[in-house]
């Protein structure tokens, strides 16, 4: 937020001197952008930092003195533990402190966790391991829902993930469970509207689809990874204007495409044993994608996605240098198509930005005559 509001101030201040922007509009906008809060404030990232401190605290202190406690106790504490936070953040709601609030929920989901675990080590209950992870993050889901609390639908989220991942360590196979888990918990970020829980839940479904590539086929199937990764880029490219009318996330699909395809080709280059021949079409073919992708992102103006393609490049450039492509002649060649390439990007952007220019060269020699 800073950064956005320093780079408004120099704009505003550059287009008040070229006369697009009148100094009471520059100041009431500043002022617009003032009133605004961000989604995530100092007093709820302190909030959240104290309550998952006093989580810690209450845990320590209870492992410390569990064995000398009855049952009849320690249900009583747990019980107190969750209901107290729960009531501590209806208190905090009602007078208006947000922040605080919503680290008290964050407490109380977190006391729903230990106390799973607590319960099941007091009664010595033997079962599949990772269901408590699962029953927890259906509570933190809960409690995120009837709440609106974002940090709660966070921590389900995150809890949904380790989940799975535990699952697929005793399976070893796709764990299609996860995807009606993760979409009831982007419900919730979508219903909230929280940017920051919508990239969570983007990167917990894209690490979701990366890993179909070493599950699917016996560990096989990155081309399935990398189509899939190369679909979505493709829509946000095709009918990016159509998904933003019902809500600004092809731009934020272009990068996680290019996210998935890259992982895909990645582990196809290097993950599977290639010829020279097919190592160097793979090698050509990435290169051209995260090209592709850099010039769309430069052309939308999506940053992220530029600096995501820029670093898929030179990650891509030092894997390919690091293999040698067999022979150093080969190594030469594929540099040598690649830099050709980059040059008449390079050639056709500036084209591009020229032919951009001049309109505007004649409208301001218009206006000077």
């Amino acid at each position: 937020m800073l950064s956005y509001r320093s780079r408004l101030d120099r704009d505003l201040t550059r287009w008040r001197e070229a006369g697009w922007v009148t100094p009471a509009n520059a100041d009431a906008i500043r002022a617009d952008v003032t009133s605004r809060k961000s989604g995530l404030d100092l007093a709820t990232s302190l909030g959240i930092l104290g309550a998952v401190l006093i989580g810690f605290a209450i845990m320590s202190f209870v492992a410390a003195n569990w064995p000398h406690m009855s049952k009849l106790v320690k249900l009583g504490l747990i019980a107190t533990l969750i209901i107290g936070s729960y009531a501590a953040a209806a208190t905090l709601f009602q007078r208006g402190l947000e922040a605080f609030g919503q680290a008290a929920v964050l407490a109380g989901t977190a006391a729903f966790g230990g106390g799973i675990m607590l319960i099941a080590q007091m009664y010595h209950m033997d079962g599949h391991a990772p269901d408590a992870v699962w029953l927890w993050g259906v509570g933190a889901l809960a409690a995120g829902y009837a709440i609106r609390s974002n940090p709660a639908l966070a921590l389900a989220m995150i809890l949904f993930a380790a989940w799975s991942n535990w699952e697929v360590s005793f399976s070893h196979g796709v764990h299609w469970s996860f995807l009606p888990m993760w979409a009831l918990t982007a419900g919730g970020f979508a219903m909230t509207r929280w940017v920051p829980g919508m990239h969570l839940a983007s990167l917990a479904l894209t690490g979701w689809i990366i890993s179909l590539g070493y599950q699917l086929r016996g560990g096989h199937a990155h081309e399935v990874v990398t189509l899939i990764g190369l679909a979505l880029a493709g829509t946000s490219i095709a009918v990016g204007d159509v998904i933003d009318r019902v809500r600004r996330i092809s731009g934020a699909m272009l990068g996680y495409g290019m996210i998935i395809a890259f992982f895909g080709l990645i582990a196809l280059q290097f993950g599977e044993s290639r010829s020279d021949s097919g190592l160097f079409f793979l090698g050509v073919l990435t290169l051209a994608v995260l090209i592709g992708a850099l010039a769309w992102a430069w052309r939308t103006g999506n940053r992220p996605a530029l600096w995501l393609a820029y670093t898929g490049f030179s990650i891509e450039i030092l894997a390919l240098y690091g293999k040698k492509l067999g022979t150093l002649m080969g190594t030469s060649a594929f540099f040598l198509v690649t830099g050709l390439m980059v040059i008449a990007l390079s050639a056709l952007a500036y084209r591009l930005h020229t032919s951009a220019l001049k309109p505007d060269a004649l409208k301001t020699g218009e206006a000077r005559s």
